[in-house]
């Protein structure tokens, strides 16, 4: 099983006993029809592996539909039990025309579970949708209904459909009784919600009509926009609660908010930034320290508790370990930095540090303990983004282009070996230079000319002109492509003009310089990319970024790292003992690994008419055209 699909069965694996409590009682009613068959079994909690394997087994001998009734509900039990193999085994051989309402909810919800343990994403989503399921809700329990709409809004998250899941997390809280269902539904409501720019839930919160969602949508406004500092933030929750006492996330706050007084407690009064803001990293280095001091008077101006920040370059001759240590001898209680990436390799071979320390780039290893955490923009992390993705959006075949610099080749490796662990395979792989001739790097990578060849010598062998369309090759349903705007404009063209406009194709963030120009990159449309929140935020922060610094779109990812940085030492102890938390700031969705590394996971953007736009929908998935050589007798080659 792939990493993504054991998180989703960690997230959805606790609804099965209810599935499981569901297709017991159900089939423990006696049927409507005559000579109906009535099971008898003891109940889940004690019923044992081979318990339901003889019940499966005893299944084969009932008549329909008894039969299907008793396999749905050895393969609960199983999938219960872990044995996943059999409960599929069980659950395929079921006709679930034979199964009335109730039942089938069930059925799609047991199967759902075990689609997507197999990775099959959509397949589990068109069984949780379907139609037959429209009419009946109303007919159906609590304890029926829930469990599967569970399961629908976690598949429309899994796959980015995040209106959709949205909207099935409100459904759900017009079903959710116990105190436990709707806390567990509103820290649902708090990832899909969180994963909004600012901008977006100001909108949806203006224009609203429902007085919940609008609640929702401000809380939610509120964890991005106060973000800047905890005690700000825990000043605008109080604001927030004082205005909607009856409000669900109110009665039942999400975990990440029932974290921020212990936070706001725990905060260092004194920290050193440790960046080159001279040498050959000097530009970078600046930029850093702008953005997290714009992050910092934001904080001061709105009348936070703020630290005292102390600037140190290492830039300089000067040994890194003297640096640091001055800075420790200066009274700092929480160090950032440094940049360079062979200073983050003297921090990781460093027995124990003095103080906890958040380097702002990566090492080749992690660090179990809890004095370093490594924070950056790895171009890895979107590679590997990109895998889960696009996997889960059914394609299984890819074709990686990539760039021929440091950045690229990384990206390309990162997401061949991630896209193979999912069970993926790849195609093609090519690399490419600013100086490619893109045309025959696409058209030799899509097979064309070996297209051209065949039509040439069968027209050769029969004597007469032959009506041609060339065909690309057929065994790739997607590109990936790590490139930089100006090899991007020309590669995407390329890949329409050799028959592969079908192709959906997958970039990094890269692909896009960070300011809009309809005019150059409309011949950019259609790809889709891994976004900076930055570019849609709308925020104070990033307002007082501009206003202090004026960051071009060649820094302004720096700068988003800095305030970055400045939001995330605080709330380390929340993402170290929550794993399943994540910050939202303007780099991405930020969590912990077990080993120290700030994971990033970014917002889905595509370039329409030039710019790009925010994606909130699902995918359609669309089966890889598959064209082929057309001949005047009809022959395919």
């Amino acid at each position: 099983m792939s990493a993504s699909s054991r998180r989703t069965s960690t997230v959805i694996t606790s609804v099965a006993a209810a599935a499981l409590t569901l297709a017991l009682a159900a089939c423990q009613t006696p049927a409507s029809r005559p000579g109906g068959y009535q099971p008898t079994y003891p109940a889940s909690q004690q019923v044992s592996h081979s318990d339901a394997v003889r019940l499966l087994r005893r299944a084969d001998t009932l008549p329909t539909p008894a039969r299907d009734q008793q396999r749905l509900q050895a393969a609960a039990i199983l999938y219960e039990l872990g044995d996943k193999e059999t409960a599929k085994e069980a659950v395929t051989k079921i006709n679930p025309q034979q199964l009335d309402n109730t039942l089938f909810a069930s059925y799609a919800q047991v199967y759902g579970h075990l689609l997507v343990d197999s990775d099959d994403f959509f397949e589990a989503l068109d069984l949780a949708t379907s139609a037959r399921l429209d009419g009946v809700w109303p007919q159906l329990s609590q304890d029926t209904a829930l469990p599967l709409r569970d399961l629908r809004a976690d598949l429309w998250g899994l796959l980015g459909d995040l209106d959709s899941a949205i909207s099935e997390r409100r459904e759900i809280s017009y079903l959710a009784k116990s105190d436990e269902s709707i806390t567990e539904n509103n820290n649902g409501f708090w990832q899909l919600l969180t994963q909004l720019p600012s901008s977006e839930l100001q909108q949806r919160a203006n224009n609203s009509s429902d007085t919940q969602m609008r609640g929702w949508y401000q809380l939610a406004l509120l964890g991005r926009d106060t973000q800047a500092d905890i005690s700000t933030q825990l000043t605008a929750l109080r604001r927030w609660r004082e205005r909607w006492p009856a409000h669900s996330a109110n009665t039942h706050p999400p975990q990440a908010l029932q974290l921020l007084e212990r936070l706001a407690a725990q905060r260092a009064d004194s920290i050193a930034l440790l960046l080159p803001v001279s040498g050959s990293l000097g530009s970078a280095g600046r930029a850093i320290r702008d953005g997290f001091m714009a992050a910092h008077y934001t904080a001061l101006k709105a009348g936070a508790a703020t630290p005292r920040v102390m600037v140190y370059d290492t830039g300089t001759e000067q040994p890194f370990e003297e640096v640091y240590q001055s800075a420790v001898d200066a009274g700092a209680q929480f160090i950032i930095g440094p940049l360079d990436k062979s200073k983050v390799a003297n921090l990781l071979a460093t027995e124990k540090l003095p103080v906890p320390t958040l380097a702002l780039n990566y090492g080749d290893q992690g660090r179990l303990t809890s004095d370093l955490v490594q924070f950056g923009l790895a171009v890895e992390d979107e590679a590997r983004q990109i895998a889960r993705h696009a996997y889960r959006q059914g394609h299984r075949q890819a074709m990686v282009l990539s760039a021929d610099s440091s950045w690229g080749q990384r990206g390309a490796e990162t997401f061949v070996e991630e896209w193979q662990q999912l069970g993926g395979s790849v195609s093609i792989n090519k690399t490419f230079t600013n100086n490619s001739k893109f045309s025959n790097l696409v058209s030799d990578a899509l097979l064309i000319p070996d297209s051209n060849a065949r039509k040439k010598t069968l027209q050769g062998r029969l004597s007469a002109p032959l009506e041609f369309t060339p065909r690309r090759r057929g065994d790739v349903d997607m590109v990936f492509v790590t490139a930089l705007p100006q090899q991007a404009r020309q590669l995407n063209p390329m890949l329409t003009y050799y028959y592969a406009g079908d192709l959906p194709v997958y970039a990094t963030s890269h692909v896009f310089a960070g300011q809009a120009n309809p005019n150059r990159d409309r011949d950019l449309n259609g790809v889709r990319f891994t976004a900076l929140p930055w570019l849609f935020e709308d925020n104070e922060t990033k307002r007082d970024i501009e206003e202090q610094a004026a960051p071009t779109p060649a820094f302004a990812r720096l700068y988003a790292l800095g305030a970055d940085a400045f939001r995330l030492y605080p709330r380390l102890p929340m993402l170290r003992q929550f794993p399943e938390q994540k910050m939202h700031g303007l780099t991405g969705a930020l969590s912990l690994s077990a080993d120290g590394r700030i994971v990033r996971e970014q917002m889905w953007a595509q370039i329409e008419k030039g710019v790009p736009v925010l994606v909130t929908t699902m995918e359609p998935l669309q089966p890889t055209r598959q064209s082929s050589l057309q001949l005047e007798n009809s022959e395919t080659f």
